[in-house]
């Protein structure tokens, strides 16, 4: 009887539980990261990163290819929390002149992709003038859809080949920044996940 009673106070509890609010579910960026499973992270000390500079790629304008701090409120808190997050794992950094172990690129690629549909309706049935017949009209549809990530990668410069070719030992892909409602913020909580979900970092 008191299983019962416990069971049903449960359901009774679930039942009432609130829909999530729809904005909650855009309010975080999705959060991918990866790693060489072969790198030493503990070989590296210390690193490079910008200070308010951050790559930009797009499909659609080749000419861009830097966020400037001066000119867009993006570029230096998104590399502030990558700053604070490499500086809470015990890397050091230095200039990139002075021979840092590893280097932490920072980029925003967006991409328009732009596709027609030919729409055939359902048939529709006639009779005009006597004359039975079944007739539709096709329509096109034309769909624009825009994407945004920012990358966050780590590159092995300390074991850099003889012509100075790198590789890349740890990245996090975060988006879609386009569908983001507060998108420095989103930015930065999504950094600090991308950190908490690599702990391997810290060895």
């Amino acid at each position: 009887m008191k299983y019962f009673l416990f069971l049903s106070a449960l359901l009774l509890l679930w039942s009432c539980q609130r829909e999530p609010d729809d904005a909650r579910l855009v309010d975080q960026l999705v959060v991918s990261t990866n790693y060489d499973p072969v790198a030493d992270f503990s070989e590296y000390t210390t690193y490079a990163i910008p200070t308010d500079t951050i790559g930009f790629l797009s499909n659609t304008n080749p000419n861009d290819t830097l966020l400037i701090a001066s000119e867009s409120s993006y570029p230096r808190p998104v590399l502030q929390a990558v700053k604070a997050n490499m500086d809470a794992l015990g890397f050091t950094r230095v200039d990139r002149n002075a021979n840092p172990d590893i280097g932490v690129n920072v980029y925003v690629v967006t991409n328009i992709d732009l596709y027609q549909q030919v729409v055939y309706p359902n048939y529709y049935y006639s009779n005009y003038y006597g004359y039975n017949s079944y007739y539709y009209y096709p329509y096109v549809q034309t769909y624009a859809y825009n994407t945004g990530m920012l990358v966050v990668e780590i590159v092995d410069i300390k074991n850099k080949t003889a012509n100075n070719k790198v590789k890349v030992i740890w990245y996090a892909y975060l988006g879609d920044l386009y569908s983001a409602m507060e998108l420095i913020p989103q930015s930065v909580e999504g950094i600090d996940q991308a950190f908490v979900q690599s702990p391997y970092l810290a060895d």
